[in-house]
């Protein structure tokens, strides 16, 4: 009784799906020995198939620490969520849209005492501006953070603002400041936390000492250095031994330069060999893999062995050419290039410093910083992983369940409905084997009664699928900005309210539009008679169309007017819907276009309006100019809108007695030519 007590609302549901189906499976059993009732006897499988198992793995996935619905907020996982977006905005570059962010976030850590994300996504955002190159302003954020956690003595604090203004300094190749600032922020790292920035801050207080060739300091740090990282060992097998590893192959990697660099070559290879034994632990990082074949081949280069640098050079240039950023490949080159010097190949040597040339030519500027990014990352990978690990098993439960349920009850339906068409076909099909030599050509015309049956289940399935991306979008933007309108415990700016103010009117023009759509396609289909022509300026028309469609046009392309009639030529016509035609083909040339012109024209012919919409944007593909005019039809399907603004356009052109088509002859972009009868006023 206590374990039933205990159960969580879901759970109640999936028992009800259980019984459900048991009672189903026995009732269908009895009227399959009577009835045969195939059907009915499948859904009563499915439902106990698929409930009991999602039961059981409800209740496994749950565990002890599962939440409930009327659990508390947990304000640490929450506040750590917001330092990964924080990170996704930094990773992809991002500098403005972290700005907002991190202010956002800040105050939430703060609010709800969570100091230490709260450090972590400043320390974020100014990094952020080191590799923006304004360093001004990380510098300004790296004091106020210093000034705050100083204040508060917070020495976590402390450590992020001295490990930021030391990394700022390192990237403006200030090695003297940046040395200072990392000494300083290695003095305040809390015990007891994850060492992995403990770690990275000694990695580049040492490139930055041989930078500065003080090779007496280097020794020192890397003794200190020593002594921290081997109080991590790895043990094979153990669940900290990737990570582990992978400081191991960072302190090893940095001892191997300095040794080369005080040419020690025989305690070199032996640092490199334990750098690459413990990398292969690690994963094999490819950058990783990158500086161990540099260090190989510049070791046999200084020993003179030249064939085996030839041979590990040619290796790092094979591993460079495979990595994205291109400095790694300015490094490659430049040590293949030392090998070739010295095993006396001046000639070919000569080439590869005119390739480097080029490269570095070709390069606006070297970037290190996916490089340092990448080590910054798997520095802090054990807290990171274990975290995430963390959050994903308490969301598993939840989402699983949800969608399981959502599937099922989509099946049932399915087969309900299926069930009932398959009875229905199934009467139709005896009456007609009954009467199958008298009635000939009812038989032909229920296949073709059919065959409009099935055309028009095929159009029902593509309208529901069309309408419930197009109109999902909009509503998970309305919902979700909604959401955060409403959350009690968060205040946000007025721009950012103002902002998702506007993106929620935005969806729901969206969805207005497609309602628009659907209205207007029914009111063409069902009414017979067009709405009374009155007496109105063509010119008038074509200004106001481009008026109407000039704020969606970017600011890279120019609206042209070409209308060839007089301003007060007037004619008898249907001003309302050739505004209509006119928009959609103005709207689509508007989303399409963005750079060059696009231009509406209007011209007389005869007893007839010519108006055409050109623009100079991708144009549209041979193979798909009969397939736009159909309803839904899109070219791209990740782009938003119902694909029903040229079939809306076309039924209209055709109901004015003209035609709309596509100029096939037309290579600047793409051009619609829109033909009707008018009645001319003298």
């Amino acid at each position: 009784m206590a374990e039933l007590l205990s159960l969580t609302p879901l759970e109640y549901v999936l028992i009800g799906f259980v019984a459900l189906g048991i009672f189903l499976f026995f009732r269908a059993c009895w009227r399959n020995i009577q009835q045969s009732s195939k059907d009915f006897l499948s859904i009563a499988l499915l439902i106990s198939a698929l409930s009991g198992p999602l039961l059981l793995s409800c209740r496994q996935g749950t565990g002890s620490k599962a939440i409930s619905s009327g659990s508390s907020i947990d304000w640490n996982d929450s506040c750590f969520v917001l330092l990964k977006q924080a990170l996704t905005y930094y990773n992809h570059n991002e500098t403005d849209s972290l700005e907002r962010f991190a202010a956002w976030s800040m105050d939430i850590c703060a609010e709800h005492n969570q100091r230490q994300w709260y450090y972590n996504i400043w320390a974020v955002l100014a990094e952020a501006y080191v590799w923006d190159n304004q360093f001004d302003k990380a510098v300004a954020e790296a004091q106020r953070m210093r000034e705050e956690a100083d204040r508060r003595n917070e020495n976590y604090g402390l450590f992020l603002a001295y490990k930021t203004l030391g990394v700022g300094y390192a990237h403006a190749n200030n090695s003297k400041e940046a040395t200072s600032y990392l000494k300083k922020a290695i003095g305040y790292f809390p015990k007891g936390t994850t060492p992995g920035e403990l770690f990275y801050c000694y990695n580049t207080l040492c490139e930055e000492q041989l930078k500065m060739k003080c090779y007496v300091a280097v020794d020192s740090t890397l003794k200190i250095w020593q002594t921290e990282v081997n109080r991590y060992p790895v043990i094979l097998g153990d669940s900290e031994a990737t990570v582990n590893a992978n400081f191991h192959f960072c302190f090893h990697s940095v001892l191997a330069d300095y040794l080369l660099a005080t040419g020690d070559y025989r305690q070199a290879e032996v640092a490199i060999d334990s750098a690459a034994y413990h990398e292969n632990i690690a994963g094999n990082n490819v950058l990783n893999l990158i500086a161990i074949a540099q260090q190989r081949s510049q070791l046999a280069r200084e020993q003179g062995r030249t064939d085996e640098a030839l041979k590990h050079s040619a290796h790092l240039l094979e591993l460079a050419s495979k990595n994205t950023d291109s400095s790694n490949l300015v490094v490659a080159f430049e040590e293949y290039a030392n090998v070739l010097e010295k095993a006396g190949r001046f000639e070919e040597a000569l080439k590869i410093y005119h390739r480097i040339d080029e490269l570095k030519d070709s390069l606006t500027a070297i970037d290190q910083h996916d490089r340092l990014n990448q080590l910054n990352k798997q520095y802090a990978v054990s807290e990171l992983q274990a975290a995430n690990e963390q959050l994903e098993q308490r969301s598993r439960f939840t989402t699983g369940s949800i969608a399981m349920i959502m599937g099922i009850g989509a099946i049932l339906v399915f087969l309900v409905y299926n069930s009932r068409w398959s009875r229905q076909l199934e009467i139709k099909n005896r009456q007609l084997q009954r009467e199958r030599n008298v009635v000939v050509a009812q038989n032909k015309q229920l296949a073709i009664e059919r065959d409009r049956a099935e055309a028009a289940s095929k159009a029902k399935t593509a309208f529901i699928q069309s309408m419930t991306h197009e109109i999902r979008t909009p509503l998970n933007h309305i919902s979700g900005f909604t959401q955060v309108l409403a959350m009690p415990d968060v205040e946000l700016p007025a721009a950012e309210r103002l902002e998702i103010s506007q993106h929620i009117q935005e969806g729901t023009l969206h969805l207005t539009n497609i309602l628009d759509d659907l209205i207007q396609i029914s009111d063409l289909e069902s009414s017979t008679e067009l709405p009374p022509a009155e007496d109105y300026y063509p010119a008038l028309i074509v200004a106001q169309a481009l008026d109407t469609v000039r704020p969606s046009v970017v600011a890279d392309v120019s609206l042209e007017n070409h209308c060839q009639v007089s301003d007060e030529l007037m004619v008898c016509t249907y001003p309302h819907l050739i505004q209509t035609v006119l928009a959609r083909l103005l709207d689509n040339a508007a989303k399409f276009t963005h750079i060059g012109s696009i231009t509406l024209s209007l011209a007389q012919e005869g007893d007839k309006l010519h108006f055409s919409v050109a623009d100079t944007g991708p144009g549209i593909p041979e193979d798909k100019r009969d397939f736009i005019f159909e309803r839904f039809a899109k070219l791209d399907s990740f782009a938003q809108g119902t694909g029903l603004g040229l079939s809306v356009a076309r039924m209209i052109a055709e109901r004015l007695g003209g035609t709309l088509t596509l100029d096939t002859d037309y290579t600047g972009g793409s051009k619609f030519d829109f033909i009707i009868p008018a009645s001319f006023k003298s």
